[in-house]
Parts: C-alpha cells; sequence; structure tokens
C-alpha cells in the first residue's frame, strides 16, 4: 500500500482530520506559491537591476505596485505573462515577502 492509499484510509477511518488536512494543504501551497514569485522576482528582475531600489519602497499598495511592475516589464518585451505580472505586484505590496527578495549589503 502506498502513502496515498494510507492517507486515503487514515481520512475515511477519522473524518475530524480532514479540515486540518486541508489547512496544511492550503498552507504549503501559500508558502510554495510565494517561494516560486521570489524566485521568480530574483530570476527576471535582476537580469535588469538589483531589487535594492526595490526594497527601500514602503508602498504596500498593490496597483501601484502593479502599474511599476508593468512599466518595468515593457523595458523587456516577454519578462512576464500578465498572471505574473499581478503575482509579482501582490508579491512586492508585502512588505515581508518583499524584504525576501532584498539585495544583501
Amino acid at each position: 500500500m502506498n502513502m496515498t492509499e494510507k492517507a486515503i484510509q487514515t481520512l475515511r477511518r477519522r473524518p475530524h482530520v480532514m479540515p486540518a488536512f486541508l489547512t496544511v494543504l492550503v498552507l504549503l501551497a501559500c508558502f510554495a506559491g510565494a517561494q516560486d514569485t521570489g524566485a521568480l522576482i530574483l530570476e527576471r528582475c535582476q537580469d535588469c537591476h538589483e531589487m535594492d531600489k526595490s526594497c527601500l519602497v514602503q508602498s504596500d499598495d498593490v496597483q501601484w505596485w502593479q502599474t511599476t511592475v508593468l512599466r518595468m516589464a515593457e523595458y523587456k518585451s516577454e519578462l512576464l505573462t500578465a498572471d505574473e505580472a499581478s503575482a509579482v505586484s501582490a508579491f512586492l505590496a508585502d512588505p515581508q515577502k518583499r524584504a525576501s527578495v532584498c539585495t544583501p549589503k
């Protein structure tokens, strides 16, 4: 019996575990998504500039970041898809997430 089958059997025997299980899955997905967006920023944005300037910005306004990201993306065609630009904007609007991609001094 593989791990997936064991997990399914456990969930069937203990239905009260399901909400906790789903919560953990959602949190893991959010964490993975944030890591992916941070990696995307480091990969694509640092081709043109270091992140220190972005880290000085104090704005947590997603719309401001969206405008800024789209303006920068105009300089290099095919830099980001529309979905990637939205994810990058939301990521950079969050001060803690933004700090995770700051260039070390």
